[in-house]
């Protein structure tokens, strides 16, 4: 079949094709003698049906059929010939709006093709491969990230106030136009103001009070609070406040190693100096992609298709703006710059990326994606057994574990083939270019 070139610009293709009716009714007449010895009419003894008559009867049906499949045989031959890779799903218009049966069937087809990504000697790239050993001061942030995390709370001088971080025993009842609900109350309740534990607004309002006060908590439930009776309401809580103490960070010793289920002081130290260890080098890992990233992306010259920019660019604006508004706004995001940019550099490198995994015959095994999906398990205590069932029948929840653990594999491969300089740095210098990715 000839398909007549309309748009040929840069990635962008049109083209116009048509289905002779001829061939369209031969194809209904086909399917209609392969059918007719099966068909039983009343009137009529079985498979002695008249063509004639099962054509007024079903051939407006076998005529749609016949369309769709010559439609898709023409377009599958079409990239067959051309060798195009179409970037999304086809754009097919029918040219002759008045189109009736028993003309032919004029179409158009409109896509964007796949860029042809060229050869890169990836043996030519130098990376900086960082490296940074734990000083005293971040070994040290450390310890003391472990002692906030195991106050002692000390109780407060008569007439103290409370403030954030302190910890306020008090005894609660919530109620909604006046009357209790369930599970609205509490009795001895140890609350850290501060911790976001309570509802949005809740701890803000027991700051700045005493032991023995009694103050009235005014709250709005959140839109999308897990008990959907609840959700939205207003709710006055009634609370007693009992007890007011301040945190003390525990001495550094045997016991606060013991808090953590180790043995001594010594034994935490020697974990905790492997922990920064882990963090430094998975910084360093971070670091170490972004300027694979940055040199592919100056490196690597080929056309983008302007769709998948436009739905990346989209996707960008969409996250950004959802860290920023409000639940309130529906508005569509405006794509500023810097997204299409970012957006660019993601498809580009993205494209490589995929050419590169298909040309290393690089794919994830069974093992690997069951490995993921158990380690992603865990974020959801006690489900673990529920999320694998989910997982393991939901194709594109699967897709979103797949696509970032193939992405890491081929650039694990592609770090064997580049030419990787050992760099040491200190972490005053790694923490400012850390710092510089946020």
């Amino acid at each position: 079949m000839k398909f007549k070139e309309i748009i040929n610009e840069k990635l962008k293709r049109k083209y116009e094709f048509t289905l002779k009716a001829s061939d369209l009714n031969k194809e209904v007449d086909k399917q209609l003698e392969k059918e007719q010895p099966s068909i039983q009419m009343k009137g009529f003894r079985k498979g002695k049906v008249p063509v004639s008559l099962l054509k007024k009867m079903h051939g407006e049906a076998l005529l749609s059929e016949a369309m769709k499949s010559a439609t898709d045989t023409a377009v599958k031959d079409h990239f067959e010939e051309k060798g195009d890779k179409p970037a999304y799903e086809p754009k097919i218009d029918l040219i002759n709006k008045k189109w009736k049966s028993g003309d032919d069937v004029e179409l158009s087809i409109e896509y964007e093709c796949m860029p042809e990504i060229p050869k890169f000697d990836l043996s030519k790239l130098v990376l900086d491969n960082l490296v940074v050993e734990p000083d005293k001061k971040s070994l040290d942030d450390a310890m003391k990230n472990v002692q906030e995390s195991s106050p002692e709370y000390q109780t407060g001088k008569k007439g103290t106030k409370s403030k954030k971080k302190d910890q306020v025993i008090l005894d609660f009842e919530g109620f909604i136009d006046g009357k209790p609900f369930e599970n609205g109350s509490g009795k001895d309740f140890p609350l850290v103001l501060g911790s976001n534990s309570f509802i949005p607004g809740f701890e803000d309002q027991l700051v700045g009070v005493q032991k023995n006060d009694e103050k009235i908590v005014k709250v709005t439930f959140p839109k999308n609070y897990g008990n959907q009776e609840l959700s939205g309401k207003d709710a006055e809580f009634k609370c007693k406040i009992k007890e007011i103490s301040s945190p003390v960070l525990p001495k550094v010793d045997d016991e606060l190693a013991k808090k953590f289920g180790l043995e001594n002081l010594k034994q935490l130290q020697e974990n905790l100096e492997k922990q920064v260890k882990n963090e430094f080098e998975q910084g360093s890992r971070v670091l170490l992609k972004k300027q694979l990233m940055d040199k592919l992306e100056k490196e690597l010259k080929f056309e983008l298709p302007e769709s998948l920019v436009t739905t990346e660019a989209n996707s960008i604006a969409m996250h950004q703006d959802n860290n920023k508004k409000s639940d309130n706004t529906d508005e569509t995001p405006k794509v500023s710059k810097e997204d299409k940019k970012m957006a660019e550099r993601r498809v580009r490198v993205g494209l490589f990326f995929a050419e590169f995994g298909v040309q290393n015959k690089l794919d994830l095994t069974e093992t690997e994606l069951n490995a993921a999906f158990e380690n992603e398990s865990r974020k959801y205590p006690g489900q673990e057994q529920e999320y694998l069932k989910f997982i393991k029948s939901n194709p594109q929840a699967q897709q979103a574990l797949r696509g970032p653990l193939f992405e890491e594999k081929v650039v694990n491969s592609i770090l064997e083939a580049v030419t990787l300089k050992e760099k040491k740095l200190s972490v005053v210098k790694f923490k400012e270019q850390m710092e510089k990715l946020n």
